[in-house]
């Protein structure tokens, strides 16, 4: 029988539990990533007033972050940057003989489909695959997240 995996909660996005009373001490660590600066913050239990109130102060100090930094509070993980393809957009990658269109449809989800590059040729297998990926951002997300990235 296979295991089902745990999905982890979504209000959780950013926090996370260091329990280490040995070495660090226990409480919430939270971070905040955008435009490619770490933003990050320790909540102590015995500082804040037990591990409830500390996990409170966590979410509170991470939610005020994003709105003080101009980033849009979602739960779903959204990649940033050129990612891994070199494609400059996105979301869409290659890997082999394929571009790979990935998104988000619910947090902790992750959905992908396949372009052939053999059946459709390396520049319309590209132009299919970003043309595939806004319209997943349109469907899941309400509009594109953004256009064409340059390449460096």
């Amino acid at each position: 029988m296979a295991k089902k995996k745990a999905k982890r909660s979504a209000r959780f996005k950013g926090i996370a539990r260091i329990d280490d009373p040995g070495r660090h001490g226990v409480g919430w660590y939270a971070r905040v990533t955008f435009k490619g600066k770490t933003h990050s913050k320790y909540f102590a239990d015995g500082a804040h007033g037990g591990k409830a109130k500390a996990f409170g102060k966590a979410l509170e100090w991470r939610d005020t972050k994003e709105r003080e930094l101009g980033k849009p509070r979602t739960d779903r993980v959204i990649q940033a940057g050129r990612g891994r393809g070199g494609t400059g957009v996105t979301g869409v990658y290659r890997s082999r003989d394929s571009y790979v269109v990935a998104w988000t449809p619910e947090p902790g989800e992750l959905r992908r489909e396949f372009v052939n590059i053999h059946k459709y040729g390396k520049a319309e297998a590209l132009r299919r695959a970003i043309e595939l990926r806004r319209r997943r951002e349109r469907s899941t997300y309400g509009r594109n997240l953004e256009g064409k990235k340059k390449k460096r």
